[in-house]
């Protein structure tokens, strides 16, 4: 196996366990790239954190279509979503969600600011952002965005430290 091979390998991995643990969430891609990054020869630790961000926001865009309607969540995960619709979140929701269609760059900016720290939680951001109305192309490109700071900010890390303790 060539080295080219190895490194679509480590990516393509990379990925696909980011893709897993944004629908399971005991799959923890951070300590994976926390891990991984210092351990892979001949791979860029920007490329970890691009792979990162692309398998993750793949896996979130099925929460974002749910938010949508475009299937059913489950019984229990849409009890909780409805349950939540009124109180102190019903009204941030409902405003997030009237300013979005107003303003969708708006939106996008919401997401992709949230999304470098993870707070709210990006899940909650994706399924909220499909509620909102954001238009495909949107949340892609703001979750794009703001996972790879994230991811960035993680996979860098390992190099960080190093360099501190030199």
């Amino acid at each position: 196996m060539g080295v080219g091979a190895a490194v679509i390998g480590w990516l393509l991995g990379t990925a696909g366990t980011a893709a897993l643990g944004a629908v399971f969430p005991l799959v923890n891609i951070e300590l994976y790239l926390l891990g991984v990054v210092p351990l892979a020869q001949g791979v860029p630790w920007w490329a970890f954190a691009v792979a990162a961000a692309v398998g993750q926001v793949a896996a979130k865009t099925l929460f974002y279509l749910a938010g949508k309607g475009g299937f059913a969540l489950g019984e229990r995960l849409s009890k909780r979503v409805q349950s939540q619709r009124t109180g102190r979140w019903g009204v941030w929701v409902e405003r997030f969600r009237h300013r979005t269609v107003e303003r969708p760059w708006w939106g996008m900016g919401v997401l992709a600011v949230s999304a470098v720290p993870g707070i709210p939680p990006f899940s909650l951001m994706s399924l909220l952002s499909g509620a909102a109305g954001l238009p495909l192309i949107g949340y892609l490109a703001a979750s794009l965005v703001g996972r790879t700071g994230h991811f960035l900010l993680v996979a860098g890390a390992p190099g960080l430290v190093s360099w501190l303790g030199s």
